[in-house]
């Protein structure tokens, strides 16, 4: 089919292409290295010789007495070779109703009464798998690229909302929700060994991002400062791993234990926040003011080489308004990533005048909510100001609303249409992609489909009327299936049906409203509207990652399974660095797009948030439904290793942001030696994993 010219222009879309493409190339190859290298190291001899996940009395007696019938809803998948391990009957059943009767990635395998093996089968499908693999990563990196972060960018320019504080809220809560869920799932589910099974997760989890995650952010944006926020953010880490020892090794987890660890997340949280508002309200007014200050010396100076009228008593009237700070207006200054520049101090403040890139950028329009000064914005040539007014309006295309109801609803149809004749135009006659990017492009195409029509994106560079108003008219049923298929909630079940119709009609009218009145082209839908539906863009599209992940948990897993690896290993290495894909995804998504800084802030307040908010909330949760408000606990050395090598990586980025290298700049070096302590972390925990059942 002929596209024509005026709906469809290549776009230059190589370099995003190229990215996807290697990015998951890269992770299939690595992740396929890891794969057989854990084999080698766990024979199939090895797993029957001893065992590697723990099995209590009752499972065990059931399974002698009445194997036939046996329920095995309750194990985790890992046991099938343990459980069954003859094909059969029995082994399909277990692959089928495991892990609470999710079942295994591909449990026909397991249920053909064939004369070829399991792993002859999973090696004779092993292209769609790594097919399947490639795909995933594919769609993690490009849903936090198109679908998750235009609203973080949307809230932290165009509503003023601050780069860190985005970080410990909404980056984390977007990237750590299904953490945080799984965690209270596992502690809930099995109060003796569930919280055992949890911290391993976040502690590989958090080490993972913490670690790898953050040396690609600083890769990615071409090193980041090492100023007092980040030293804020990394110390905050080193405390939560020193306050969850303290308070675990104790031998018990009680009502204070859990209102400590939410407290300590809420107390950063507001930390981060009054930091960056005290940057917005103090710090730029004062850095207005020297600007101006500088100004009229230079053109004093100016004055005086020309006409050497300047007297001694101007120069001590210049002297005399420089502005004075108290030591704790510094410390404060310190903690908001923002100083004068022209400041004497040393140290990890901010002294930026040296380094023209170093400058902060203001991020706010005159209609923020968070917007600081007095609106006197002309001059500021100490640091940059972004005018993000008309940061979503194409010059010279401001767009116009439809003229009547029939009229919006034609218009819609042709802008959603063009836009799919668009993507469909940059697979195939876009000159820039190559052949490997058109396959697995093609390949992803129902996919991504599915993503545009239910996730709502009202930003610069995204906007199309047509498809926000059909993504609100679709995303609500995309959500039913998600807590299905995510959570086993059954929105029908009682009167959760009645809820849906009444969300499902307030969806339609607004997807109405936004065909009858908001812009056509590449216009821009107004501030107060525009914000609800980013925000509820941005909850769906993380819904998207969770369930990719998931996807690709699964598989992982499955290959684990295959492979015969055990499973606290698959826990300690596959399944952590699984889980946490989302956050590289979009933390690295953050880090190209020019938001450095909150990039870093979600690579520490993600682990922070769910390991916190993760275990306060699981205990919580635990005790009420046992009715016993304390929980015996105990630190296995390879939790405890893990909760270590955090606390050694928060001091190697310290080390080698101040005192290596640019004082007060962490470089590329940084990511060899993070490399470096994770496998280290992992040599030491596979190692101590191992010796346990040795």
């Amino acid at each position: 089919m002929e596209v024509e010219e005026s709906t469809y222009r290549p776009r230059k879309l190589k370099k995003d292409y190229a990215y996807a493409t290697k990015f998951g190339l890269l992770l299939t190859a690595v992740t396929v290295s890891l794969f057989v290298l854990l084999s080698l190291v766990s024979s199939p001899a090895s797993m029957h010789k001893n065992r590697w996940l723990e099995e209590d009395d009752n499972n065990n007696s059931n399974n002698n007495n009445n194997n036939d019938d046996e329920d095995y809803t309750a194990y985790s998948c890992h046991y099938l070779y343990e459980k069954t391990p003859e094909p059969g009957e029995q082994q399909c059943r277990f692959a089928r109703t495991c892990n609470g009767g999710d079942g295994i990635w591909a449990p026909f395998l397991f249920c053909s009464n064939h004369r070829f093996s399991t792993t002859f089968l999973a090696w004779l499908i092993s292209p769609i798998i790594l097919l399947w693999m490639v795909l995933l990563f594919r769609m993690l990196g490009s849903s936090a690229e198109d679908f998750f972060s235009p609203a973080l960018e949307m809230f932290s320019i165009k509503l003023g909302l601050p780069p860190r504080f985005a970080g410990v809220t909404l980056l984390a809560l977007g990237n750590g929700a299904a953490d945080v869920s799984a965690t209270i799932s596992a502690i809930k589910s099995d109060p003796e060994k569930g919280y055992e099974l949890s911290l391993g997760a976040l502690t590989g989890a958090a080490m993972f991002i913490s670690g790898l995650i953050s040396a690609v952010v600083v890769l990615a944006a071409h090193g980041v400062p090492c100023r007092g926020a980040l030293v804020r953010d990394v110390t905050m880490l080193c405390i939560t791993v020193l306050v969850v020892w303290h308070q675990l090794s104790q031998g018990k987890v009680g009502p204070e234990t859990m209102t400590i660890f939410v407290s300590l997340y809420l107390c950063f949280v507001f930390l981060v926040l009054a930091a960056d508002i005290y940057h917005r309200a103090v710090v730029i007014p004062r850095l207005a003011i020297a600007a101006r200050e500088r100004e009229r010396r230079r053109q004093l100076e100016a004055q005086q080489i020309h006409e050497a009228t300047v007297g001694e008593q101007q120069r001590e009237d210049l002297s005399s308004t420089e502005v004075t700070r108290t030591p704790w207006a510094m410390a404060i200054t310190a903690l908001s990533n923002y100083d004068n520049a022209e400041s004497s101090q040393s140290g990890w403040a901010v002294e930026s005048d040296d380094l023209a890139e170093e400058r902060p950028v203001v991020l706010h329009g005159s209609h923020g909510i968070l917007r600081g000064g007095d609106g006197h914005d002309a001059d500021h040539s100490n640091y940059s100001i972004l005018n993000v007014d008309s940061a979503c309006v194409e010059s010279g295309s401001p767009g116009v609303p439809a003229g009547s109801w029939k009229t919006s609803f034609k218009d819609g149809r042709k802008e959603l249409i063009d836009h799919m004749y668009a993507v469909w135009g940059d697979i195939f006659w876009n000159d820039d992609v190559d052949l490997l990017s058109q396959f697995l492009l093609l390949c992803e195409f129902p996919f991504t489909f599915l993503r545009k029509i239910t996730i709502p994106i009202p930003c610069e560079g995204h906007y199309v009327r047509g498809l926000v108003a059909l993504s609100m008219v679709l995303s609500p049923v995309w959500f039913m299936y998600y807590l299905w298929r995510s959570h086993s909630f059954n929105m029908f079940s009682d009167l959760g049906w009645l809820y849906f119709l009444l969300a499902w009609m307030a969806m339609c009218a607004a997807a109405m409203c936004i065909l009858r009145y908001a812009p056509n082209g590449e216009g821009e839908i107004s501030l107060p509207i525009a914000t609800p539906i980013a925000l509820y863009g941005f909850i769906i599209a993380a819904t998207w990652i969770d369930t990719i992940a998931d996807a690709l948990v699964s598989l992982l897993n499955f290959l684990g399974i295959i492979l015969r690896i055990p499973g606290p290993i698959i826990g300690l290495t596959i399944l952590a660095w699984g889980n946490s894909m989302g956050d590289l995804s979009a933390n690295v998504t953050m880090a190209r797009k020019g938001l450095g800084n909150m990039a870093m802030t979600a690579c520490f307040a993600g682990p922070v948030f769910n390991i916190l908010i993760g275990l306060g909330l699981g205990f919580g949760s635990l005790a009420a439904i046992t009715g016993n408000p304390e929980t015996a606990v105990h630190l296995s050395p390879s939790i405890v290793s893990g909760l270590l090598f955090i606390a050694l990586n928060g001091i190697l980025i310290l080390t080698v942001g101040l005192a290596f290298g640019v004082q007060g700049r962490i470089d590329t070096s940084y990511g060899f030696s993070a490399l470096a302590l994770y496998v280290a972390y992992l040599v030491t925990a596979i190692s101590m994993q191992y010796s346990q059942y040795s």
